[in-house]
């Protein structure tokens, strides 16, 4: 119940502010990245309680990263298959996430190993003797003194160890993303980064408090967070199918930076619990590691049929071809308003990126009927429009004309709108039956 209620609650979240993101077709998955957690100087979680292992989290990530790299090759043999490392040495999240990004990445998936702080216990051994004193004090004032007379006395002597926790199980961890506005928050304020346990660094290189670093903290959680809540469920459901504990889907306040930082669907799957005695057992062996590959894999197909599935559908849609046709061209659509704006002042800046995939989406604009931007590719770059409220007019009219769909239909934009300190954000859907509206009053 707790799990399906999270789910709930993270889709219900991500639907709120990015409804225009979700209905795009995702592209095939060509690619995935494989991520073992911490290594070389960086141990990560410690297998240090009593009767423990002694095991640490980097050896435990590494090997069972191998072998679901190969689980991966075996089931998907048309994929590409990059693991970030296959021996113990130390890359910094920032590298992580570049390797991902270099190799042009459709999912990333980081294995890593969970703890608890463990507990102090003291049980007593034996006992030894200890010298106390007596001490009496004579006379008064200058002449006051002190006498100390030794005694020996019995003591226990204790042992003190630590203590294995009792939580154990699998999870899977997303990008702080349960609120949307937190999240924003949270990145757009440099918030220190919880990165891994063990690195000495925090890793923030994007400028947040910038406008465009606003607007692309606010793209990356709308084009990838639904894709990867559905890789994280399927992971969590083939967990529950074996006789291991499956915690389901959590998220931090704080980010992780190799999911923030990776340009895909991203999850971190914490296997097991090494500080517990059942758990560390099963994440050293053959079996539980090869068991737990066999599971993440079967989820990741599971994926990618889907994923490719809807994309095959949406391929043998029809797209609207670029056209050089008059102006009137944007008449023979319906017009889908999706926002009034009031103004407070006659001039205003317009910003417009593509949203969700970047996928080749081509855009018309008009502005009270005249054309101010023509057959026009959008990115993740600003397209700016510098605009005036015509004083003869109740309602100045900015309209979006999709010129085609792109590779992922349907076309999709970002308008950004900068009227002195005030931003208002509109995401514009249009196709070959609707034009994007948006509709701005001055009063």
């Amino acid at each position: 119940m707790f799990k399906m209620n999270f789910v709930i609650k993270v889709l219900l979240a991500s639907l709120f502010f990015a409804p225009a993101v979700f209905a795009q077709t995702p592209k095939k998955i060509k690619t995935i990245i494989v991520d073992a957690g911490h290594g070389g100087k960086d141990f990560g979680a410690h297998g240090g309680y009593e009767g423990g292992l002694n095991s640490y989290e980097k050896n435990v990530t590494l090997d069972i990263s191998n072998k679901l790299v190969a689980e991966l090759r075996k089931q998907l043999p048309d994929v590409k298959i990059v693991p970030t490392r296959t021996i113990d040495i130390y890359q910094s999240p920032p590298e992580k996430a570049d390797i991902a990004n270099e190799n042009k990445g459709d999912l990333f998936i980081c294995i890593h190993a969970d703890a608890v702080n463990l507990q102090t216990g003291r049980r007593q051994v034996g006992s030894h003797q200890e010298t106390r004193y007596h001490v009496k004090y004579t006379g008064k004032g200058k002449k006051k003194k002190k006498t100390s007379t030794p005694y020996t006395v019995t003591v226990p002597t204790y042992e003190y160890y630590k203590i294995g926790s009792q939580r154990s199980g699998t999870s899977i961890w997303l990008f702080a993303a349960h609120k949307t506005s937190e999240k924003l928050k949270a990145v757009m304020n440099n918030e220190d980064l919880q990165i891994e346990s063990g690195t000495d660094s925090v890793y923030n290189d994007i400028d947040f408090d910038t406008p465009e670093g606003r607007i692309r903290a606010k793209i990356y959680a709308d084009r990838y967070q639904k894709k990867s809540i559905k890789l994280a469920t399927m992971v969590d459901e083939e967990v529950d199918k074996t006789d291991r504990t499956a915690l389901g889907l959590n998220q931090r306040q704080k980010g992780i930076w190799v999911l923030q930082a990776t340009n895909m669907p991203a999850i971190l799957i914490e296997t097991g619990f090494i500080t517990n005695h059942d758990d560390e057992r099963y994440l050293n062996s053959d079996k539980g590691q090869q068991e737990l590959a066999e599971c993440i894999a079967r989820a990741v197909k599971r994926y990618k049929d889907d994923i490719d599935h809807t994309a095959a559908i949406a391929a043998t849609a029809p797209k609207v071809p670029a056209t050089n046709d008059t102006v009137e061209k944007y008449t023979e659509r319906t017009k889908n308003i999706l926002k009034r704006i009031d103004l407070k002042q006659s001039t205003f800046k317009v910003d417009l990126y593509d949203d969700g995939d970047i996928d080749g989406d081509i855009v018309s604009v008009y502005y009270n009927g005249k054309a101010v931007l023509s057959n026009k590719k959008l990115t993740d770059k600003p397209i700016s429009l510098n605009l005036t409220a015509d004083p003869d007019k109740t309602e100045n009219e900015l309209l979006i004309y999709a010129e085609n769909e792109g590779d992922i239909p349907p076309n999709t934009a970002l308008m950004i709108v900068t009227e002195g300190n005030t931003r208002t954000e509109v995401r514009i859907i249009a196709d070959e039956k609707k034009n994007g509206v948006v509709l701005f009053t001055k009063k």
